[in-house]
């Protein structure tokens, strides 16, 4: 029960729950004690059987992966705006921007809950912005030089030679980390030539599902990538994943860049590069930009473009350099015909 030591302050505060009464925003005081974490429990409960599977498991995987137990221990009603923009801006600087997206949207799914059951009057969600991100992270292109991933590819192979395997069938195929993560040994085709058919996507902490594009697709098995996966697949029913951890288990990609001294052995280079150094090097060999699309699981063939442009065939600029002097050889010589 409130207590006041001046008349005033209770008369204001009286006046404030008369108010939210009337617009229909008051909620019991006692009901914000309820900490964070019971809260969670609370709406995961009440989720269950009301939405998709897929959309259970990842408001689920992000609130237990990514919401602190600090912040989970607080009463709902002393998380505010101040404090969530400090969460949300950390997320920001530690997680690429899609990730902290969907984070923020399943905790405020959480307090949208407590505002419908009265347990708290407003959602400090929407005080907590995270804003549209500069793309930065997502189109950085930095591929491999072949001098660069030979050197890392060396030292990798010392530390962790099956992680090491994964590595090297990531720049020969690619895939994503989700995706290659979720290859089964029956996704392996060999008519009419050896590949791989890319189906499903598991990123870390998350369930299992469609690829990005939503399209399964077939990207071949060049290079190294066919030993690799043959060897990969010796023995093991073809339901199994084609690639574990070291101890078997379902891959972690903190683990696997622990393991492989990740900020050691490739510098500034991220896993991602290694799906960069691929595209690139398709581009080098004259691969047409639209089987490169297909192969990468691009939406469109634009995508490509927009993403590569700096990296493609030089064929082109040198042709339309030829057209353009021959063209002003012409008019000289017509202006001068001597």
């Amino acid at each position: 029960m409130a207590t006041f030591d001046r008349k005033k302050d209770a008369d204001a505060w009286e006046l404030g729950q008369k108010t939210s009464l009337a617009s229909g925003t008051w909620s019991d005081p006692r009901n914000a004690e309820m900490t964070l974490a019971e809260l969670i429990k609370e709406f995961l409960t009440e989720r269950r059987g009301l939405v998709s599977q897929q959309t259970y498991d990842t408001d689920e995987s992000n609130l237990r992966l990514h919401v602190a137990d600090q912040l989970k221990r607080l009463p709902i009603g002393s998380i505010d705006g101040r404090l969530l923009r400090r969460y949300v801006a950390n997320l920001v600087r530690t997680k690429r921007h899609s990730t902290a997206k969907r984070i923020r949207e399943s905790l405020g799914g959480v307090f949208a809950y407590a505002v419908r059951e009265a347990y708290i009057s407003h959602n400090p969600v929407l005080d907590a912005p995270l804003g549209r991100g500069d793309g930065t992270e997502a189109n950085t292109v930095r591929p491999f030089t072949e001098s660069e991933f030979r050197s890392m590819l060396v030292a990798q192979r010392a530390l962790n030679p099956n992680y090491a395997d994964i590595v090297e069938f990531l720049r020969e195929t690619g895939l994503r980390w989700g995706e290659m993560k979720a290859l089964r040994v029956r996704n392996i085709v060999t008519n009419p030539f050896p590949a791989i058919m890319v189906e499903r996507s598991k990123s870390d902490g998350y369930p299992e599902k469609q690829t990005k594009g939503r399209r399964s697709r077939k990207v071949p098995l060049m290079g190294s990538a066919e030993e690799i996966a043959m060897r990969h697949a010796d023995g093991k029913s073809p339901d199994a994943f084609l690639f574990r951890s070291t101890g078997g288990s379902e891959l972690s990609g903190p683990n696997f860049t622990r393991d492989l001294r990740w900020k050691t052995t490739a510098g500034d280079h991220r896993v991602h590069d290694l799906r960069h150094t691929a595209a690139t090097a398709w581009m080098s060999d004259g691969i047409n930009v639209k089987t490169i699309s297909v192969w990468l699981g691009h939406s469109t063939t634009q995508q490509t473009v927009n993403r590569y442009s700096h990296w493609m065939n030089d064929d082109g600029d040198m042709a339309a350099i030829a057209r353009m002097m021959r063209a002003r050889r012409e008019r000289s010589e017509e202006r001068d015909p001597s």
